[in-house]
């Protein structure tokens, strides 16, 4: 992970503790040129969605995956 990575990662976590409809969902954040992966568990799809958004508002992130962001009870 590069240090533009890193400060990239560190941004889109801030965002998503910040959100007051997000906060406190437990979602890791990696970075990988400027490529973010959300990982974890949110409550409900519309938390995922938003962390996407909150995630793509930020300057220098180019994609957002949440191939591992999982909704609470779901079963894909």
């Amino acid at each position: 992970m590069s240090i533009q990575d890193e400060a990239l990662a560190a941004m889109v976590s801030n965002a998503l503790c910040q959100d007051k409809r997000i906060g406190g969902q437990a979602i890791a954040v990696r970075v990988t040129r400027g490529e973010v992966f959300l990982k974890g568990v949110v409550d409900s799809e519309e938390v995922r969605d938003l962390a996407v958004l909150v995630a793509m508002g930020i300057p220098g992130v180019r994609y957002v995956s949440v191939a591992e962001l999982r909704v609470k009870g779901k079963t894909e």
